[in-house]
């Protein structure tokens, strides 16, 4: 089966954690509802003229049947509007002040409501800090990764462990030197610490797992193995590698599968590839800066 290089694997939680935010504050205030009316006026010339049309039809349809009545309703008609029309203009300035003391309420709401809605903005972005959110997230990944425990047998990258007894290995091949090589230089951007010599017993396949290096970082005590594949087509071992692997994401670890031919050619673009997931996971965002002018590292299908 081909795969693609580098495979990175996160346990579920962490990647829930990555996304997690602290709780924002409440904000159940409904903003206030603009006052269902229109602008009074003295005399309401519309309205006026549409009573004035109205009754001039309905008197024409009338006086065609009736006349005496079409004159009478005609007479009526014309007293109705005079007073409709004198009754608003009388009212005028009580309507006048109705309105501009319910305009002066909604104001005063809505003044109230902006008042209230610049403060959750204050609380919401103050709960929402950067590193409001970072402290949040770590204390989620201490409290997710306390369960790793300390491994025997390990031992940090130091200069003077290089198998080859010099920085960079000049023979490709010589992948105990390359990988101690590549782990040199990721090293020098980490704040944690990169080891050599973990080994892991898995039961369930009676197998030792032991990845190229890990990191841990003291911190929040993360662990995130390194694994350097040779390619193989030995159905056994990629089973048995797929089981190791699902037994380490359930026990909290974090694995990053890097091929062989990236680790010899792309040394530097892996450690690139490597501040990214923690840059990504919020796990330290000082290391995908110093990092910024190297090119990403070119995927490998395998």
């Amino acid at each position: 089966m081909m795969r693609q290089f580098p495979i990175i694997l996160i346990p579920p939680e962490v990647q829930r954690i990555a996304q997690s935010k602290p709780d924002a504050p409440k904000f159940d205030v409904e903003i206030p509802s603009v006052p269902a009316f229109r602008q009074p006026k003295p005399i309401h010339i519309q309205e006026a003229l549409g009573l004035t049309c109205g009754l001039v039809i309905v008197v024409a349809l009338v006086t065609a049947i009736a006349k005496e009545l079409g004159i009478i309703l005609l007479l009526v008609g014309t007293v109705a509007i005079i007073v409709r029309v004198k009754y608003q203009f009388q009212t005028y300035k009580k309507r006048e002040k109705r309105h501009q003391d319910t305009l002066q309420r909604y104001l005063a709401k809505f003044e109230a409501y902006s008042h209230q809605e610049i403060r959750y903005q204050r609380e919401l972005a103050i709960a929402h800090a950067p590193d409001r959110i970072l402290e949040f997230r770590h204390q989620q990944y201490r409290d997710f990764f306390a369960k790793m425990p300390d491994y025997d047998g390990a031992k940090s990258l130091k200069a003077g462990s290089n198998p080859l007894g010099k920085i960079e290995p000049t023979d490709a091949q010589e992948t105990e030197g390359v990988i101690y090589y590549f782990g040199v230089t990721l090293q020098q951007y980490l704040k944690g610490t990169l080891y050599q010599g973990i080994k892991l017993f898995i039961p369930s396949i009676d197998y030792d797992w032991s990845p190229a290096l890990v990191y841990v970082d003291p911190e929040i005590n993360l662990h995130i193995a390194i694994e350097i594949t040779v390619p193989s087509d030995n159905a056994a071992i990629m089973m048995r590698d797929d089981l190791a692997e699902r037994f380490l994401v359930d026990s909290g670890w974090l694995i990053v599968k890097f091929s062989q031919e990236q680790i010899f050619q792309s040394s530097i673009q892996c450690c690139k590839e490597f501040a990214k997931l923690l840059d990504r996971l919020s796990f330290d965002h000082n290391v995908l800066p110093q990092l910024a002018d190297i090119s990403d590292l070119v995927p490998v299908k395998r």
